[in-house]
């Protein structure tokens, strides 16, 4: 069996929102939204999207002094994505709708996934 090309579109800040609302257009609906650490104060953000069985991958690489727009104007549901985000990696976003205020999760420790802001 062959694996299903899942192309990834690599972007700017600023060209997130008009890409991710292109993608709306186009009938895509929002499968998640993934941040992986690449480095000491890096992090890429993953945004994937499906229609009619297809994937398509949105990527921004940032740092952690970054504050991303949030997509949930396009996609209301990211709302859960992106509180997760902030709250285990420290990835800030811009206009979230339902904004948690880091309180989503219980945990001990601030951003766990990024090691350079934990709490002592």
């Amino acid at each position: 069996m062959n694996a299903e090309e899942q192309p990834i579109k690599n972007l700017t800040l600023e060209e997130l929102l008009p890409n991710v609302d292109a993608t709306h257009k186009l009938g895509y609906r929002l499968v998640q939204v993934c941040c992986t650490k690449i480095g000491e104060n890096s992090f890429e953000i993953t945004y994937s999207f499906d229609k009619d069985m297809k994937f398509a991958n949105l990527r921004v690489t940032v740092g952690i002094e970054a504050e991303l727009p949030s997509i949930t104007g396009i996609y209301p549901g990211a709302f859960l994505y992106e509180n997760e985000i902030r709250e285990l990696f420290g990835v800030q976003f811009k206009g979230i709708s339902v904004d948690y205020k880091g309180h989503l999760y219980k945990k001990k420790v601030e951003n766990p996934y990024n090691e350079k802001k934990k709490v002592q």
